[in-house]
């Protein structure tokens, strides 16, 4: 089996032709995304001090947060990430933060879910890439 790894290792994309993926979609520009059943069973529910276990209950709304996000900042870390948020998600106003590192594969750019969980605060370091016009950032 053929093993890809990015050049800087990251683990997240490491075998990545031998996930199988929870789902697969486009988001907000039409840019394929792609969740991992490893990410999402071994990191992101994961009980371990990285897991994000509380997300579970919101895997319906997450889909959607890729497509049509409240806002989408830039990471100030690496250029090729992205953090999505889907506002005010609960009603404990948490916002779902979806962080997506993009790649080339051949000729198109495709985006990995890293992680995904649950924040009271908006991320507000990088450069807002999207925003609906009903959202008000800074």
């Amino acid at each position: 089996m053929k093993e890809r790894v990015t050049t800087n290792r990251n683990d997240i994309l490491k075998n990545r032709d031998m996930d199988e993926f929870i789902f697969e979609i486009k988001d907000y520009r039409g840019v394929k995304v792609k969740l991992a059943r490893t990410i999402w069973q071994d990191k992101i529910l994961s009980t371990s001090p990285i897991g994000h276990p509380e997300i579970k209950p919101y895997m319906s709304i997450i889909p959607e947060a890729i497509r049509q996000p409240d806002v989408v900042f830039q990471s100030t870390r690496r250029k090729n990430t992205h953090i999505f948020y889907k506002l005010r998600a609960d009603e404990k106003g948490h916002h779902i933060v979806i962080v997506i590192k993009y790649i080339f594969e051949d000729t198109d750019m495709v985006g990995y879910v890293s992680t995904i969980y649950l924040t009271n605060k908006l991320y507000a370091r990088g450069d807002i890439l999207w925003t609906t016009e009903s959202t008000k950032i800074r």
